[in-house]
């Protein structure tokens, strides 16, 4: 795939998460209504209503699509099957992974959902969880029980920290290995 049939891709990309989220927040208001969440979870931090996904869902997949062209695309003209095949793979691991927490949240499994979530800092030891296609599988699939701009603040931090772990890790790593 070259570079003008990825840009084209992540426009349709861009237009389809753009119909998910604003179809999610028709179905709310027209139902229950739309919902608002606190910070952490916290009465007393503010509520966020889940009307910006509309706007911050496209918008983060845009530029996470963006940067993962970007990286691809540095050092060569094209994308191969099998390098497509493992942003798909990364992108589907981060978004079931997601929607696990999410369906165990909503139902009231918080053991589960804790389990989980933890879980994401074991696995930022060993493998780049913070790039681009893992993230945005991780928003995505937390976005339709969290809104549109939790399950960013939450993979923004998350993102972070793993970076920080997984470099760390490599570094006492690599000194335990030279010993």
């Amino acid at each position: 795939m070259d570079k003008k049939a990825f840009f084209k891709l992540g426009c349709y990309g861009v237009f389809a998460i753009f119909l998910y989220s604003l179809s999610i927040q028709l179905w709310d208001y027209f139902h229950e209504g739309v919902p608002s969440h606190h910070f952490l979870a916290n009465e007393n931090l503010p509520k966020v209503s889940n009307w910006w996904g509309i706007i911050s869902l496209p918008l983060a997949f845009a530029f996470l699509f963006y940067r993962i062209q970007q990286r691809e695309f540095t050092n060569s003209n094209g994308i191969d099957k099998k390098r497509i095949k493992h942003l798909i793979l990364h992108f589907g691991l981060a978004f079931l992974y997601a929607l696990i927490i999410a369906v165990a949240f909503s139902t009231g499994n918080s053991s589960i959902s804790s389990f989980f979530f933890f879980g994401i800092f074991a696995l930022g030891l060993f493998f780049p969880v913070y790039k681009s296609e893992f993230c945005l599988g991780f928003i995505l699939g937390l976005s339709y029980t969290f809104g549109g701009v939790l399950p960013l603040v939450i993979c923004l931090v998350l993102a972070i920290i793993c970076f920080l772990l997984l470099t760390v890790s490599r570094l006492v790593w690599v000194k335990l290995v030279k010993r």
